[in-house]
C-alpha cells in the first residue's frame, strides 16, 4: 500500500499531491465493494448447494443469503479501515481498529482450519453411523435381540441397529468438537470445554464397558426367567402352592413360578448393574449406588417376609377356622398377621426403636385387655361358669375324694 500511495503522489503536480490519500482511499474503497459483492454470491451460491442450505430453502429459508451478507459487510469494513488508513489526520484514530482487525484476520486461518476440522468429523459420523446400521440389519442383530425378548414395548422404540449407529456418530462428533475447539483456542472457553470433551471421551470406553456387562446379565436373567417359567410349572410349584392359597375353595390368580422368575431376573439384573458401576469407575456414584442396594435388599427382605408372612397367616387361619371355629381362627390370623408385619419392619431396620416400643405396648395392651375381659367375664354374669371352670381346671381335695 506504501508502494502504491508513493507512485500515486509521485504522478501528481506538487500542488495536487495531497489528493494521493483520498484518492487510494475511494479506490480502496470502490474495489472492496466489489471484490465483497463477488465474495457474497460465491458464498450465498455454494452454501444453497449443500445439503443443509437445501434443506434450510424448503422450510422457507436461506441460511446461504444470511452468511453471505455477513460475509459482505465484513470484507466491506476490512476495505474501509484500509482506505480511510490513507487519510494522516485519521490514520493515528484508526490505529487500535486497524490492529483488531489485523488479529482478526490473523484468526481467520485458525478459524477455518477448526470449522474445516468440525466439518468433517459431522460428514465421518454420518459416514460410519450409515455403515454401522447397515452392517448391524445385515446381521440381523434386531431379531437376535427380539429373540431373547428385549425389545422394546410399542412400535416407537428405536432398534439396537439405529441407536448403535447414533451413539457412534455422537462418539465421532464429540471427538472433532473437542479437536476444533483445541485448534480454535479460545481464552477462558477452549481449556474448559476441551477437558470436558476430553473427560467424556475418556469415559466412554468405560461407559461401553458396563453396557456390554450390563447387556450380558440382563441375557442371562432373561434366560434364567424363561427357564424358570417353563421348568417350575412342570415340578408341580404352581399346583402346589395354589393349593395352599385355595384351602377355603375360592380360586386364586397366584401364579408362583412367575414371581420366581420375576425375582431371579431382577437378581440377576441387579447383580449385573453393580459389576456396571464398578466397571464405570466412578467412587461416588458406586458407593451410593451400594448405599441404596443395601437399603433397598433389606426393604425387599422385609416386604418378602410380610408377604410369605400373611400367606402362611392366611393357610393357618383356615386351618384353625375349619377345625376350632370362626373366633378362633381370627384370633390367629390378626395375632400373627401382627407378628410378621413387626418382623419385616425390623428387617427393614425403619425405626427400630419406633418398632421395638409399639411392638411392646402391642403386646402390653393385648395382655391388659385379655386380662380385662377375664376378670369382667368371670365377675358379672358368669360367675356360674367361672365356677365350674375354676373347678375343672383347680378341683379341691373334698369334691375329689367324693368322685
Amino acid at each position: 500500500m506504501e508502494k502504491i500511495s508513493q507512485s500515486v503522489t509521485d504522478t501528481l503536480p506538487s500542488n495536487l499531491q495531497w489528493l494521493a490519500g483520498p484518492l487510494i482511499a475511494i479506490g480502496v474503497i470502490i474495489i472492496g465493494y466489489f471484490v465483497s459483492k463477488i465474495a457474497q454470491g460465491i458464498v450465498s451460491s455454494a452454501i444453497n448447494r449443500t445439503g443443509i442450505g437445501r434443506k434450510v430453502k424448503t422450510t422457507g429459508g436461506n441460511i446461504g443469503k444470511s452468511l453471505s451478507k455477513a460475509v459482505f459487510w465484513v470484507l466491506w469494513l476490512i476495505f474501509i479501515l484500509t482506505g480511510l488508513g490513507e487519510f494522516p489526520l485519521l490514520s493515528n484514530q484508526l490505529s487500535f481498529l486497524n490492529g483488531m482487525m489485523d488479529n482478526i484476520l490473523n484468526y481467520l486461518p485458525q478459524l477455518a482450519v477448526g470449522a474445516f476440522v468440525l466439518t468433517v468429523g459431522i460428514f465421518l459420523s454420518r459416514v460410519v453411523k450409515e455403515a454401522l446400521t447397515s452392517t448391524l440389519e445385515a446381521a440381523q442383530i434386531d431379531n437376535l435381540v427380539t429373540r431373547f425378548g428385549l425389545t422394546g414395548d410399542g412400535e416407537k422404540s428405536t432398534s439396537l441397529a439405529k441407536s448403535s449407529g447414533l451413539i457412534i456418530a455422537a462418539i465421532v462428533i464429540i471427538t472433532a468438537a473437542a479437536t476444533a475447539i483445541g485448534i480454535w483456542d479460545i481464552p477462558g472457553v477452549s481449556d474448559p470445554v476441551g477437558n470436558l470433551l476430553n473427560a467424556i471421551l475418556g469415559y466412554i470406553p468405560r461407559i461401553i464397558g458396563a453396557a456390554i456387562i450390563l447387556c450380558i446379565f440382563v441375557f442371562i436373567g432373561k434366560f434364567v426367567s424363561n427357564l424358570a417359567k417353563s421348568t417350575l410349572p412342570a415340578l408341580g410349584i404352581d399346583n402346589s402352592l395354589s393349593s395352599f392359597a385355595s384351602l377355603d375353595g375360592k380360586g386364586t390368580n397366584f401364579i408362583p413360578s412367575n414371581v420366581i422368575a420375576n425375582i431371579g431376573f431382577i437378581g440377576v439384573a441387579l447383580t449385573g448393574l453393580t459389576a456396571a458401576m464398578k466397571a464405570l469407575g466412578i467412587n461416588e456414584l458406586t458407593n451410593v449406588f451400594n448405599t441404596l442396594l443395601e437399603i433397598g435388599g433389606r426393604v425387599v427382605l422385609g416386604a418378602v417376609i410380610i408377604g410369605a408372612g400373611l400367606f402362611i397367616t392366611n393357610f393357618i387361619a383356615k386351618i384353625v377356622t375349619q377345625t376350632s371355629g370362626d373366633l378362633a381362627g381370627k384370633i390367629i390370623k390378626y395375632a400373627t398377621m401382627v407378628i410378621v408385619i413387626f418382623m419385616g419392619l425390623e428387617t427393614m431396620q425403619l425405626g427400630e426403636g419406633i418398632v421395638d416400643t409399639a411392638f411392646r405396648y402391642s403386646a402390653m395392651a393385648a395382655a391388659v385387655a385379655a386380662g380385662a375381659g377375664g376378670a369382667i367375664a368371670f365377675g358379672l354374669g358368669g360367675r356360674e361358669w367361672a365356677a365350674k371352670k375354676l373347678e375343672l381346671w383347680m378341683p379341691n381335695d373334698k369334691n375329689a375324694r367324693k368322685r
